[in-house]
């Protein structure tokens, strides 16, 4: 028989086995910290020309000048959540073995082709695997919103391109026009041309309004992620940049329009390029209206 106080030291000591399990069997987090910098430099290793080539487009290309914000914004998110992260942790997923053998798959078609698009889908594939190798599943759901800004550094390809600008060139002269006619100006169009009694304008491809779309949905998708935790308003706003985007590019070629007939000089130029940024501030304050509108609504449904 043991004594009352036998039996407590035992209790004690079966307590503490079961919360302190075997150091052997839990990973620290200097060892993840360790086998992510493994990672890190293998992918940086393995995906050097990809991320150089992007590194140059994302630095030279108008049309890209949204994609320099994604990784920024990304590194961001996942430094402000460190700690979250490390402390959500779990075991390896077995699932990291077939995303990881498809980013290296992609990469021989890739080399093969001289495909930097089909490079960018493997590493962003070897990241996702790699998330899995650190934490499994839990880490992947804790990081997917930064992977997925990611995408915001691919180029549209030239497949596409074409086929999405030509209806936003003919979508934005059409909205023009009817602005122009409201504004009670004499209009003539024809296709993406506008003639007005004074000057012609040309809804070109770099006036299509596909920049300002892009990159309002990227910022919206940013401020969704910061500053909503309900998924459905988060997606309300990013559908949302998108006919604000078109209305701010029509709201563009009228004002440059306007701005023409006052001086042909400013149809061009810093008056153009800032009667650009003054009609996205535009657009992005139409996304901030509409959430504060969401959470007025739902605020007086909850108090109802």
């Amino acid at each position: 028989m043991l004594s009352p106080i036998e039996r407590t030291s035992n209790a004690k000591l079966m307590t503490k086995s079961v919360l302190s399990p075997n150091p052997s069997d839990v990973r620290t987090q200097a060892d993840v910290w360790k086998l992510g910098l493994a990672l890190g430099i293998l992918l940086l290793a393995c995906y050097w020309q990809t991320i150089s080539a992007t590194a140059v487009l994302l630095t030279s290309s108008e049309d890209m000048a949204h994609g320099f914000f994604a990784p920024l914004v990304a590194g961001f998110l996942l430094w402000s959540n460190k700690d979250r992260l490390a402390n959500g942790l779990s075991g390896p997923s077995l699932w990291a073995v077939p995303l990881l053998a498809a980013g290296a798959l992609l990469a021989v078609p890739a080399s093969l082709g001289a495909s930097t698009t089909i490079s960018r889908i493997g590493l962003l594939l070897s990241l996702a695997g790699s998330a899995l190798v650190l934490g499994g599943t839990p880490l992947l759901k804790a990081v997917r919103f930064p992977l997925a800004l990611l995408l915001y550094t691919f180029p549209i390809p030239a497949v596409l391109y074409g086929e999405i600008t030509l209806p936003l060139q003919l979508l934005a002269s059409r909205l023009a026009e009817m602005s122009f006619e409201m504004l009670g100006y004499s209009v003539l169009r024809e296709g993406n041309v506008i003639e007005l009694a004074n000057q012609k304008l040309s809804v070109v491809e770099a006036c299509s309004g596909l920049r300002s779309l892009v990159t309002l949905s990227f910022f919206t998708a940013a401020y969704a992620y910061l500053m909503e935790n309900r998924n459905w308003v988060r997606t309300l706003l990013f559908l949302a940049a998108i006919p604000s985007a078109i209305l701010i590019n029509a709201m563009r070629i009228t004002l440059t329009g306007v701005l023409g007939k006052i001086n042909p000089a400013w149809t061009k130029g810093t008056v153009h390029d800032v009667t650009g940024w003054v009609c996205f501030a535009i657009g992005f304050m139409i996304v901030l209206l509409i959430h504060l509108m969401v959470n007025r609504l739902t605020r007086k449904e909850k108090t109802a």
